[in-house]
């Protein structure tokens, strides 16, 4: 049978080259070589859980990244707890995919820990949502939440307003460690000065307003950079904080006069 299989799978794979940068194989988990460093590490209860799914499917529902080194022998690069929990499971064949040409041992490596890095993030307030739409209790077991992930679900009593619904506007600023440095220290000052003041969520036409006046700073002031424009808004802010500052002191000192004057 896996003899049979695995002629289909040099047809596909024919078929598929140029096209696709793999090859489809199948393999016995016991024979393929785990990573000697693996970065990426799962819990106990994580891996059983694996395990678990595993059995129940009868086989991996995602495939193994392997690259074949020179003495023909396969190395997961990507997998390597799917593959032991296929073993722990009495797996005999899985399916694996084998990167086609040669690389070297810096882009194996980066592929790695790509693999690990670029995962994505659980928006928790969907993740909670998902969760209790479950009602089946192995259906659950299924889902493979670790006690850690379901403590932080308890938590979430409201509906928040999630990243991926937002409509945002991303900009990047480059300083100079000094400048770094006074701009923190005038962000913080601001802070102090508002403390008061709770602000959740800004409208996007504040980033348009913010935009615009960037772009008026550097007309104004001859200015090309963004950053150096950016740093002479903060400037500009200092200036208007410290006149701020200044009125509530006189405010305060006339108040008190006022009431020194009832007072006699």
């Amino acid at each position: 049978m896996a003899e049979e299989v695995r002629e289909v799978l040099n047809l596909l794979n024919d078929k598929l080259s140029g096209l696709f940068p793999y090859r489809l194989e199948l393999a016995d988990p016991g024979e393929l070589r785990l990573l000697e460093k693996n970065a990426r590490y799962m819990k106990a209860e994580q891996f059983q859980a694996l395990v678990e799914n595993v059995k129940k499917d009868g086989n991996l529902s995602s495939l193994p990244l392997c690259y074949r080194e020179k003495d023909g022998k396969l190395r997961v690069l990507s997998g390597n707890h799917r593959v032991m929990a296929a073993r722990q499971a009495g797996v005999e064949q899985v399916l694996v995919l084998v990167i086609a040409d040669e690389k070297d041992m810096d882009e194996r490596l980066a592929i790695q820990l790509s693999h690990n890095a670029i995962a994505g993030q659980d928006d928790l307030v969907i993740l909670k949502e998902l969760w209790e739409s479950i009602k089946d209790v192995q259906a659950r077991m299924y889902a493979g939440l670790d006690s850690d992930t379901l403590k932080a679900l308890q938590g979430i009593q409201f509906a928040a307003i999630t990243e991926q619904r937002l409509r945002y506007k991303l900009t990047s600023f480059l300083f100079l460690p000094e400048e770094l440095e006074d701009l923190d220290q005038l962000l913080k000052e601001t802070a102090a000065a508002f403390a008061g003041d709770a602000v959740y969520l800004a409208n996007l036409n504040t980033y348009d307003a913010f935009f615009d006046l960037i772009v008026r700073i550097k007309k104004r002031c001859q200015i090309k950079n963004s950053a150096a424009a950016f740093l002479k808004l903060m400037e500009l802010a200092r200036i208007g904080l410290e006149q701020l500052q200044e009125e509530e002191a006189q405010q305060q000192g006339e108040s008190s006069q006022e009431v020194c004057h009832g007072l006699g």
